[in-house]
């Protein structure tokens, strides 16, 4: 995952109970204590992770602890926290994110409504609609202390096959790779303007970017 997309959520308070006292360093399982040296190791961690991911089925309901899963293995080889609920209040780009004592029951409703709402989505125009809206919709809730933007990333690529076996007839899946950097900033932009005013333009603008046809080969074979 690249830089833009990955950096440290900012804190509402002057010190984060996450961090080494007297720091901004997230406390970690290696006790590294450079946040420059940590961003990077993070990255290198988490990226061997989500690759794993991407070479064995991750099984899930695509619920809440489907989401806290999907953190947990990610994130466990750093971080004590992984697969655990924020209880801090965080933000980024001068937008507070959901407020933690309401991260779990938002986050529940959030992910049930997305399933009930799939049942109004019949083509790509109207998938486009519906995954900016619950993207945007997920930003905003922002549930663990780091490593949000993966997490969301990873559970709507393995949600794009959920839709496909209750919707055959939607054959798309993500394909993150097809971003530039200007697209990355682009999504950036598109979740602030989401969480400011609730227009989720520019995040079907980008997601448009990276919804793809699967090819008939590769489909038969994932089934």
């Amino acid at each position: 995952m690249t830089k833009e997309l990955d950096i440290f959520e900012e804190i509402l308070n002057p010190q984060s109970k996450y961090c080494y006292p007297g720091t901004d360093v997230l406390i970690n399982k290696l006790d590294i204590k450079n946040r420059e040296i940590l961003e990077r190791v993070e990255r290198d961690y988490s990226t061997y992770r989500l690759s794993q991911i991407y070479l064995r089925t991750f099984t899930g309901n695509f619920d809440i602890q489907h989401y806290l899963d999907i953190h947990k293995y990610v994130f466990e080889d750093i971080y004590e926290f992984a697969g655990k609920i924020r209880n801090e209040n965080i933000s980024k780009g001068g937008v507070p994110f959901c407020r933690n004592e309401f991260i779990y029951p938002y986050l529940k409703e959030t992910l049930m409504n997305m399933k009930k709402d799939l049942s109004k989505v019949n083509d790509k125009e109207t998938l486009l609609t519906y995954l900016a809206h619950y993207y945007g919709e997920l930003d905003i809730i922002h549930p663990f202390r780091e490593g949000n933007g993966r997490v969301q990333r990873e559970f709507f690529r393995q949600y794009m096959e959920y839709i496909r076996e209750k919707k055959p007839f939607l054959d798309y899946k993500i394909e993150y790779s097809r971003w530039t950097k200007e697209d990355k900033q682009r999504l950036i932009e598109g979740c602030i303007l989401s969480a400011k005013t609730g227009d989720k333009s520019i995040l079907r603008e980008v997601l448009a970017k990276v919804i793809v046809k699967v090819k008939e080969k590769e489909y038969k074979r994932r089934r």
